[in-house]
């Protein structure tokens, strides 16, 4: 099974993700040019892209190969209230599936496992669960 996650976002992002990787645009020049890195070039052209149009929209995709996830009706339940509702915890999260904690703890758990969701740290070293994505596709 191929999962594809696919989130839309402005050329900015992208610009500030290279910046963070590389440093700056020189930088990158001239690691490409000392490592002739394929992934490099690719990544320069693109910088070089995205600073003449900033406010374009670009797809970005992650796919996932998994032999076994179980996306169960709980789960893409979860899935919805996360990316919808944004609780800033998994009690939060609880309360608004009105599901008790010990049963959406551990499915959350999976979930991140499974690299469909992340979490990021919130207020008192709460736990916030964010879905980065726009589309998840499935494909068998």
């Amino acid at each position: 099974m191929i999962i594809t996650l696919t989130k839309k976002q402005k050329e900015i992002n992208s610009i500030r993700a290279f910046e963070k990787e590389y440093g700056s645009i020189e930088r990158l020049k001239k690691a490409q040019e000392e490592t002739e890195s394929m992934k490099m070039l690719v990544d320069l052209e693109n910088w070089e892209y995205y600073l003449k149009n900033p406010d374009e929209e670009v797809f970005e995709s992650k796919s996932i190969v998994a032999n076994k996830i179980t996306l169960t009706d709980l789960k893409i339940e979860i899935l919805d209230f996360i990316k919808k509702e944004k609780p800033k915890s998994i009690r939060e999260l609880s309360r608004m599936i009105d599901k008790d904690v010990g049963i959406i703890h551990p499915k959350v758990k999976e979930l991140e496992q499974e690299g469909l969701i992340e979490f990021k740290t919130g207020v008192k070293n709460s736990k916030i669960p964010y879905l980065n994505y726009d589309e998840i596709n499935i494909i068998i």
